[in-house]
């Protein structure tokens, strides 16, 4: 049976927590209304404030997903620390 650890944002290297961060602005970005891009410090700072826990699969190809439960809560404070306040 595959190994499926979770990890806390907050647990992980900061080399890995950069890449993180990388893959989630890919996967965030479209999803938010944003008039200017955010600076780096901005994205750590908001995802760090959500410190959600992601999963690593390891059945067939080796994958890391964001859980359902943080996906939200990310999502949220992704939208609450990056977009523009009305």
């Amino acid at each position: 049976m595959p190994a499926i650890p979770h990890r806390r944002f907050s647990s992980i290297c900061p080399t890995v927590q950069g890449l993180v961060i990388r893959l989630i602005q890919e996967e965030f970005t479209p999803l938010l209304f944003l008039s200017a891009e955010p600076q780096e410090s901005d994205w750590f700072r908001a995802v760090a404030l959500a410190d959600p826990t992601f999963l690593y699969c390891t059945a067939q190809e080796p994958t890391v997903r964001i859980c359902p439960e943080s996906y939200r809560k990310l999502l949220a404070c992704l939208q609450r620390e990056l977009a523009p306040a009305a």
